[in-house]
């Protein structure tokens, strides 16, 4: 392959990953923020509104201490990343580690930082919180 094909096809697969993620948010805010607002939402990268359910911002707060609920950021991106494994995808941030855990039934050490789940610990987070997370591809979930 040339030095130039190289090139295009990097600069479409950056392309083609910002496309599968164009629906995730610019910025994401914290729960205690998200539960402050009347509409609690987001602003997406394609310009979309992402409105959360109060009733799974409440769950969230019920499981986090007042300190947490600042810290968290919502919605909590759940990666798909096959090199963990087939059907693996990864949590990163440590409160929300903290929360999958708790939802998922895991003992984890405390101050972890990443968390590795699987497509059914996956459709068992995406049933209890919908609104509170979404679902990023890396390059190499789409690329297989």
């Amino acid at each position: 392959m040339s030095e130039r094909e190289i090139i295009w096809e990097e600069l479409l697969k950056e392309e083609l990953l910002r496309l599968a993620n164009i629906h995730l948010p610019y910025s994401r805010k914290s729960l205690k923020q998200l539960l402050s607002e009347k509409y609690p939402h987001i602003v997406c990268k394609d310009g979309t509104v992402h409105m959360f359910r109060r009733k799974e911002l409440e769950y969230l707060k019920s499981l986090l201490t007042e300190d947490e609920q600042e810290k968290i950021m919502l919605p909590i991106i759940i990666e798909l990343n096959p090199s963990y494994g087939e059907g693996a995808a990864v949590i990163k941030g440590k409160v929300e580690v903290k929360v999958a855990a708790k939802i998922l039934d895991l003992d984890i050490k405390e101050n972890t930082q990443e968390l590795i789940i699987y497509r059914p610990q996956i459709v068992v987070l995406r049933e209890k919180l919908r609104t509170v997370t979404q679902i990023a591809f890396s390059l190499k979930s789409i690329m297989a």
